[in-house]
């Protein structure tokens, strides 16, 4: 096990290589296996590991430079840090967001049931109640925000001790103790091929988690910073609304995104990153939207220097470049991009070679040679899940078909911004780029439709377009059931099961949709130029009122 990106030479092709073993179910204890003292494996985003001691059945006391032990298959209680089931290790599981890579599955259930009802209320809701005032007191509103807020971030605390996650949380405990160790020296001293911006948060919680007082919450630690994340996300989307929606819908939104399972199992369940991700995403946008091209490039940069997939987002800022037409945003961005990228690497790159941090996305590029890796889109719907991407589909590869919808895709979201001539259409741009890339482009992993359900809400907020609540709604089940099969499935990794036909028929719909949504709204007149103060919504093109709010911000009207 090499440098980045290297394959393993045993065959798997997947990065599915727990820290230092190979997966068996070994009850409640495990054993420690191996010697190695580098594993690896990947989130999807082509990761390895080095370093690490292994785990004990009752706490995560462990320190980076030992002997590489896993142990799988152990259902612990507070604090601990397993996967289980066969496989892990093994084809399917590791970062890659593979199958059998999960904890204990006793929780499935009651996760599956509050889903049901999550998605059950939210239709009912935007049915039943689309014609009637919901009316709150002013008084109430800081209450309320913080009472969603604070309930969201307490469950989600109090459901974690008792989660193991997915194998996933192995490899950053082990990147973490291994930054805490030497943070200068985290690539040249492992083999790692994770991007640096994230190592930052690993590294404070190796150093926190080392302590004897909090090392046996290691779990907890590994999940606080996208917990967080998700209460960020929550409040900005909530800040944002109240300025052009009003309270009610507002904190309604906040609700959505605070309690949705699709967020909840990525988080709180699975432990993956997805969550921080997307606060960066939101974050670039909605500065993009209030012409602060400098900060959004910060933050589009921070983005890709800690997912290799941010680069998705990349075209929406170019398209606002080429819409403002002035020299001085790009001079911005380009220094912008520029200082953030050093200042993030610096410390990283003595004893580097000149282009190691080039050479560090290179090796991702062709980890994962497959039409699609578990990611329940067009390619999975027709059998392509985990077929090698050099496989010829009528006149061209897996590969080449990828390559040519992400153009399509790309042309047609420049097409509408352009259309739109407003900054106010990022978001749906955004949106379009994401969903688009993840349905009909190869290589994609399951948890990259992650940030459409934010993004959809933030598209609604901009154009005041109740459908885009619908995408929000749609989405956001269809990366639940995608993420929740692999999460607990113990079927063989080229299963093609009935949860995956009918989830990836969904997004090819829900992008087709999306489409015609996007379509209408470019050639609306009625984009809002700047944010305004609790009002009444403008008309859709339609000619019907949009969700909004009365003039006082306080009782808000849900028209049909």
């Amino acid at each position: 096990m090499g440098g980045p990106g290297q394959r393993p030479s045993n065959g798997q092709t997947d990065g599915n290589r727990g820290a230092g073993s190979v997966g068996q179910d070994q009850g409640m204890t495990g054993q420690p296996t191996g010697s190695s003292n580098q594993g690896t494996s990947n989130d999807g985003d082509k990761a390895s590991t080095s370093g690490d001691k292994g785990t004990t059945a009752g706490n995560d006391n462990s320190t980076s430079g030992g002997s590489g032990a896993t142990r799988d298959g152990q259902h612990r209680g507070p604090g601990g840090i397993s996967g289980n089931g066969p496989g892990m290790g093994g084809p399917g599981g590791g970062m890659g967001g593979g199958r059998s890579g999960n904890s204990s599955s006793a929780y499935a259930t009651p996760l599956a049931i509050f889903a049901a009802l999550f998605f059950g209320v939210f239709v009912f809701i935007a049915y039943r109640f689309r014609a009637r005032e919901w009316k709150l007191g002013e008084r109430n509103r800081g209450l309320m925000l913080w009472t969603v807020l604070g309930a969201g971030f307490f469950l989600r605390m109090a459901i974690v001790p008792w989660i193991s996650g997915h194998m996933d949380l192995m490899l950053f405990r082990n990147w973490a103790m291994t930054a805490a160790d030497s943070l200068s020296g985290f690539y040249t001293n492992g083999s790692s091929d994770y991007p640096p911006f994230y190592i930052y948060i690993l590294y404070v919680i190796g150093k926190i988690g080392s302590t004897d007082a909090f090392s046996p919450y290691m779990s907890v630690l590994l999940r606080l910073p996208n917990i967080l994340a998700d209460i960020v996300t929550a409040y900005m989307l909530y800040r944002l609304a109240s300025k052009r929606v009003g309270y009610a819908i507002s904190l309604g939104l906040a609700i959505f995104y605070v309690f949705n399972p699709a967020v909840f199992i990525n988080s709180t369940f699975w432990g993956q990153v997805d969550s921080f991700f997307t606060m960066l995403i939101v974050g670039m946008i909605v500065l993009l939207v209030e012409n602060r091209i400098g900060w959004s490039t910060v933050l589009f940069t921070i983005a890709v220097l800690m997912k290799p997939q941010g680069i998705i987002y990349g075209p929406v800022l170019f398209f606002e470049l080429l819409r403002q037409r002035k020299i001085q945003p790009w001079f911005l961005t380009v220094g912008g991009a520029v200082v953030t990228t050093i200042l993030v690497i610096l410390p990283f790159s003595w004893g580097q070679e000149p282009l190691w941090l080039l050479d560090l996305y290179k090796g991702t590029v062709g980890e994962y040679p497959y039409a699609s890796v578990n990611a329940y889109n067009f390619f999975a719907l027709i059998g392509g899940n985990y077929t090698q991407d050099t496989t010829t589909l009528f006149l061209f590869s897996y590969h080449t078909w990828g390559m040519i919808g992400i153009v399509l895709v790309t042309l047609f979201t420049w097409w509408m911004y352009i259309r739109s001539r407003k900054p106010q259409f990022a978001a749906a741009a955004a949106l379009v780029l994401i969903a688009g890339v993840f349905t009909f482009a190869s290589s994609m992993h399951e948890r990259y439709l992650f940030p459409a359900a934010a993004l959809a809400v933030l598209a609604y907020l901009y154009l005041r377009d109740r459908r885009f609540l619908w995408l929000a709604g749609g989405f956001s089940l269809t990366i639940f059931l995608n993420t929740f099969d692999i999460f607990y499935s113990s079927n063989a990794r080229d299963s093609y099961g009935i949860i995956l036909c009918v989830t990836s028929l969904l997004n090819v719909l829900l992008f087709g949709y999306l489409v015609k949504v996007v379509w209408d709204c470019s050639k609306s007149t009625t984009i809002e130029t700047a944010p305004s103060t609790d009002r009444v919504s403008p008309e859709l093109p339609s000619a019907r009122p949009a969700w909004g709010a009365s003039s006082q911000g306080v009782n808000t009207t849900i028209d049909s």
